[in-house]
């Protein structure tokens, strides 16, 4: 009975030391479901493109002030999450990410990043 308890105790310790790996794996699995049944969260705020570019979300390449100067709407950029996990994750910038985020979308749709063409091997091309 002893053992048990002493078992018990130190599953609940190591969940203790690694409860912040525990509930990002776990958050991450709950999402994938909640995708998998077609439900997904709406976003919580709206932003915008003075956010974006406080979280580094722009370059000379895609530059956001333009947006701010001629007071766009919007309400900031599209899958921004997105972009940066990806600058976090591969330590890479603002447009590298962005180049890594379109080449997987062109992969989920059978497009070959490098050329731009369908990797489909009926497609006929004149």
């Amino acid at each position: 009975m002893i053992i048990y308890i002493l078992l018990l105790l130190l599953i609940i310790a190591l969940c203790f030391v690694f409860r912040k790996h525990l509930n990002e794996g776990l958050s991450i699995i709950a999402n994938k479901f909640n995708r998998l049944l077609g439900y997904h969260l709406l976003p919580t705020n709206a932003g915008s493109f003075e956010s974006d570019i406080e979280d580094g979300l722009t370059s000379s390449q895609f530059d956001l002030t333009s947006n701010i100067n001629e007071e766009d709407s919007r309400a900031g950029l599209k899958d921004k999450e997105e972009i940066m996990r990806i600058m976090k994750k591969q330590k890479c910038t603002f447009d590298e990410a962005r180049l890594i985020r379109q080449q997987k979308l062109l992969k989920k749709n059978n497009i070959d990043p490098a050329t731009g063409l369908p990797l489909d091997p009926k497609f006929v091309s004149f």
